[in-house]
């Protein structure tokens, strides 16, 4: 994906999350966990996620465009766990589970069994602690993780 194609997805996603936001109220799972709590949990759940995934221990380089796919793991929590998860509910957690991982996979064009363990992983851990924070915590931390292995090329 190019530059511009990245900041085009990114631009979008967030304004169909804001556009969900203002005009969908889907049912929730019950809180278990206070936000802060759980982005914290979300913090150490995404990054156990990733060292599973990339079967090492993670190594953060902090880099300006980190808190850009920050925000885009925010706008995708957004769409796929508050409003996916949520509106099929009322179909049963694991339904609902089942259905927006698997939406989430197909909307990543690459590797898609990982983006459906991992929307799975995102999903568990917004029903589990019934806040939407711990799932952006753990979205967060795994994105900034797989994006500090990017290596940029030499000018």
């Amino acid at each position: 994906m190019t530059a511009r194609g990245l900041w085009v997805r990114i631009g979008l996603g967030t304004a169909f999350a804001a556009l969900l936001a203002l005009t969908l109220s889907p049912p929730v799972p019950g809180a278990r966990l206070a936000p802060t709590d759980g982005f914290a949990l979300g913090l150490v759940g995404g990054t156990a996620l990733f060292a599973c995934a990339v079967r090492r221990l993670p190594r953060l380089a902090l880099r300006p465009f980190l808190l850009v796919l920050g925000v885009a793991a925010t706008s995708e929590e957004v769409v796929w766990r508050r409003f996916a998860l949520g509106e099929l509910l009322p179909a049963g957690a694991v339904v609902a589970l089942m259905l927006s991982s698997v939406g989430f996979a197909v909307v990543h064009p690459r590797r898609r069994l990982l983006h459906l363990a991992t929307g799975a992983s995102f999903g568990g851990v917004y029903l589990g602690t019934g806040t939407l924070a711990a799932s952006i915590g753990a979205h967060w931390a795994y994105n900034a993780l797989a994006g500090s292995l990017i290596r940029r090329k030499p000018p």
